[in-house]
């Protein structure tokens, strides 16, 4: 039998000693059964449930197969999505039974998904009331809305879920191995960009603030699902600086930021992109630790088969009608050299490429036009396409369609037209137009270099709804009762392109 002798007895009881203190001190360690962990699998401005790029990214199947493998990591794991899925999508735009789709699709998948948390962005409220909802009562999964309220009869009040109330936070209480548990809090903040006439908000900063107050005593930390721009972000974890982690939405490319003691992550739109972020807290010490991962959604995870099951019966009802109107989802139309720009902060705002491209296709369907002018509201698309796009991917971007006409007017109806387009900024009634048409302060309005002359006759393309007089300035623009407007020409032909605008600018790409 071997014996230590003192010196070495001593030696090895500060070792064991400082190995436990240590431990203790790590929040990664679980000597002592003091540390629970916890995964959020955050995506955000989700509008195509099976992918982009033709198929390439995303697919919410795929989104789903990854909650599954992450769950046989830790089964404190939970799927959420942070805002902008109900609208845009050329899915959305379909008629099942004489009525409109409206992001039911969208629903269905993320309910075969496993979704778990959700909070609403602008472009939920792009729907009906009816229409939100509708939807709202379709899911499987819970709604925070800690800014967000139904207005009706006069009252401000929450909206519900088959008769319950969405509620302002939520509390999770995700355990460990050895059945010691933490309280989570989560808020859900919307940016108020987009209010109908059935919608209110309160203030972004100042409810996160009042909300995390009230259940700070309640939870062992606090997080948000927050749909808003990054440097509103940046505004929240400053008002807010106990929130801990915000999971972000809104901006549409991956990104992720530390604001104090505040990180605040996003990931790339339609899932191209996911952040799996593991939580890590020990209830002894009271640290969190934070690892976040930015995950590429593509073939390298497979498809969960209730969710692909769902996606595929949509795609096959999508199919349907789309090949009934003339086109073959599937077939590949162009390689982009750069990325396409139809996200509506800039479209709405800016002159983009994608509404050069457009407009320049839609001048393709009529030779003689002298200038081809697009509202920015027809583009729907709120992404950018990127690589070989596919006829479908002009139908994401396009997807309310309709026709295209060339016209007479005079130079004073146009400088009217474009100057509506000026007063229009922000909004869908922005107008995008060929290059060869120019403005500045001195010279105002000129098409080819030449100042448009107010009593000379031109030649004009536009899409189908600038014609209607209903756009915000434009009541004049009304084909139908503004004498100065003439010569009103179109095809009804489905295979032309002066039939669709989608059409148009799929023959052009293929001229290209």
């Amino acid at each position: 039998m071997k014996h230590f002798s003192i010196s070495t007895f001593w030696i090895f009881i500060f070792l064991i000693a400082f190995a436990s203190c240590r431990s203790s001190q790590n929040p990664s360690q679980n000597n002592d059964g003091d540390i629970v962990k916890l995964t959020f699998l955050h995506i955000n401005d989700v509008y195509e449930i099976g992918g982009v790029s033709g198929g390439k990214f995303g697919n919410l199947a795929r989104v789903a197969q990854l909650k599954k493998q992450l769950l046989e990591e830790n089964p404190n794991t939970y799927l959420i999505l942070s805002g902008d899925f109900l609208n845009p999508s050329v899915l959305g735009t379909l008629k099942l039974n004489g009525k409109r789709i409206s992001g039911k699709q969208m629903i269905d998948a993320m309910n075969a998904a496993k979704i778990d948390f959700v909070t609403f962005g602008n472009h939920e409220f792009d729907l009906k009331e009816n229409e939100v909802l509708e939807r709202i009562d379709e899911s499987e999964f819970e709604w925070i809305a800690t800014n967000t309220f139904y207005y009706k009869d006069e009252m401000i009040q929450p909206f519900t879920r088959n008769g319950k109330e969405l509620p302002t936070y939520l509390t999770i209480e995700p355990k460990n191995s050895a059945g010691k548990s933490i309280k989570v809090g989560i808020l859900g903040i919307t940016t108020s960009y987009n209010q109908p006439d059935f919608v209110r908000y309160t203030d972004e900063y100042q409810t996160a603030k009042k909300v995390s107050q009230e259940i700070e005593t309640q939870t062992d930390f606090t997080v948000a699902l927050t749909h808003l721009l990054e440097n509103e972000d940046e505004k929240l974890a400053g008002v807010v600086p106990n929130l801990k982690l915000l999971m972000g939405g809104h901006d549409h490319e991956n990104m992720k930021f530390t604001y104090g003691k505040t990180i605040m992550a996003k990931a790339d739109a339609n899932a191209r992109t996911a952040y799996i972020h593991r939580l890590t807290y020990n209830k002894k010490t009271k640290e969190l630790n934070i690892d976040s991962e930015l995950k590429t959604i593509d073939n390298s995870i497979g498809y969960e088969p209730t969710a692909k099951a769902v996606i595929e019966k949509w795609d096959a009802i999508a199919d349907s009608v789309f090949t009934v109107q003339g086109f073959t989802p599937d077939k590949k139309v162009y390689d982009l050299k750069e990325p396409l720009d139809a996200r509506e902060a800039t479209i709405r705002n800016h002159q983009t490429n994608a509404g050069t491209l457009i407009v320049d296709a839609m001048a393709n369907a009529f030779p003689s036009a002298e200038i081809a002018i697009l509202g920015s509201g027809s583009v729907r698309l709120d992404d950018q396409l990127t690589g070989m796009i596919t006829e479908y991917d002009i139908l994401r971007m396009l997807p309310f369609g309709g026709k295209i006409y060339q016209f007479e007017t005079s130079g004073k109806v146009l400088i009217d037209f474009l100057n509506a387009g000026l007063k229009n900024k922000g909004t869908g009634g922005y107008l995008q137009y060929q290059e060869k048409l120019e403005f500045d302060a001195q010279n105002g309005w000129t098409l080819n270099k030449k100042v448009i002359q107010e009593d000379k006759q031109y030649k004009i393309v536009t899409n189908d709804y600038n014609l209607t007089g209903r756009e915000n300035n434009m009541a004049f623009m009304n084909k139908d009762t503004n004498k100065e407007i003439t010569n009103v020409v179109s095809s009804n032909d489905i295979d032309s392109p002066q039939s669709d605008i989608r059409k148009a600018v799929i023959v052009y790409l293929e001229k290209l």
